[in-house]
């Protein structure tokens, strides 16, 4: 089990940093945000996992038929959704100045949502624990899928925090700037997994 639970662990971290939607969906909340960067990090993976966990388990009794490529084109659709949502919260948090100090009570309310989105949608992640829901024991799997959503989110938490604290170190111009970017690489990326694949 110990085996299970490393490698779970360490595939939700990697899971966690490696999808540019996770950095993309955060990115431009998390430069905004102050001390209390992680919670928002940890809310956005908390919700990810939870979506991670209700489309995996059902795996582990239709990996046999679960038809991938289609769930995977589903997916990335309203994940582009996600994105755009997100892209538009978070321009609209720029423009306010809203977010200048710390994030607005309502983006750290819906991180948890944003996260639940991408995890029920994240073909990316089914991809990545099919092999061991597939081939390990149910109890051997179940580790695995909670070892992988508590990596995940501790590993979302603490990029939210590295964010926020490299975006206190800019200058206000520059951050706000940033932000932007931020939010047209969501939009970017949200309108690619929409209309390209």
């Amino acid at each position: 089990m110990a085996i299970e639970m490393l490698f779970g662990a360490s595939s939700g971290a990697l899971h966690a940093v490696t999808g540019p939607d996770h950095v993309l969906s955060l990115g431009p909340m998390a430069l905004g945000s102050g001390r209390s960067s992680w919670r928002l990090g940890a809310r956005w993976g908390a919700g990810h996992a939870l979506g991670t966990l209700l489309l995996c388990v059902p795996v582990l009794w239709l990996a046999q038929r679960a038809q991938l490529p289609l769930l995977a084109s589903v997916g990335d659709r309203v994940a582009g959704v996600a994105l755009l949502a997100t892209a538009i919260v978070s321009l609209i948090q720029v423009r306010r100045h809203a977010a200048a100090a710390a994030v607005g009570a309502s983006a750290q309310q819906s991180a948890i949502v944003v996260g639940f989105v991408h995890g029920l949608t994240g073909a990316a992640s089914l991809l990545l624990v099919v092999p061991m829901l597939a081939s390990g024991s149910l109890s051997s799997s179940l580790v695995f899928l909670i070892a992988f959503a508590a990596g995940s989110t501790a590993t979302m938490a603490l990029l939210t925090s590295v964010l926020a604290r490299l975006g206190s170190r800019l200058d206000a111009r520059v951050a706000r700037r940033a932000r932007y970017l931020a939010c047209a690489a969501s939009a970017g990326l949200g309108l690619f997994w929409l209309l390209a694949r």
